[in-house]
């Protein structure tokens, strides 16, 4: 099964590559296309989707951070965007404010993945923190006694890698994934 993504960056991709693997129950494969930022999705969206629909992708992703504007409206402009979609089975994902919600609602996963003794301390509700990538940077510097320096390029892959989903349900932006990964790859 060809799986068809568009994410902002690579990192997304491979969160997103480590989350389908747990979810899924059907053999997969992921074709992307990268962003670099949200802007360039809006303007690209329905080609890449075109192309591929073209690559053989039966499914796609689209997944792209929330940052400063509602749900609503994001949703409302990536819809618009893609369609169109050639692809008829897919989906919009909006992480709330960043993906990296998503990785902090299972604190033991990144405890674990940067093979910490102290263990990092729940986060009561990941959706909410304003600046993930630095909350989680300084999450880590913390925990770490400034050994150990947080790059989302890196650290974000080896997270997702010891993710248990069932945390991340926590995030309810995590929800519209799991369910058409589930549905579609179980």
């Amino acid at each position: 099964m060809l799986l068809g993504l568009i994410a902002e960056d690579q990192s997304d991709v491979d969160v997103v590559q480590e989350l389908v693997r747990k979810l899924a129950r059907r053999n997969f494969r992921i074709r992307r296309f990268l962003g670099h930022g949200c802007g360039r999705i809006h303007g690209k969206a329905r080609v890449w989707a075109e192309q591929l629909h073209q690559e053989g992708c039966s499914l796609l992703v689209l997944i792209s951070d929330l940052d400063h504007q509602t749900p609503a409206e994001l949703y409302a402009s990536l819809r618009t965007a893609l369609e169109p979609c050639p692809i008829r089975q897919n989906v919009i994902v909006i992480p709330v404010r960043e993906i990296e919600a998503w990785l902090l609602a299972d604190h033991k996963a990144v405890t674990r993945a940067l093979n910490r003794q102290r263990p990092m301390k729940k986060q009561s509700n990941p959706e909410a923190i304003q600046n993930l990538k630095e909350r989680l940077r300084d999450l880590i510097r913390e925990r770490s006694s400034g050994r150990i320096t947080y790059l989302n390029t890196v650290h974000n892959r080896k997270i997702a890698n010891y993710v248990e989903t069932r945390n991340l349900n926590r995030c309810p932006s995590f929800a519209p994934f799991e369910q058409f990964i589930r549905t579609h790859l179980a």
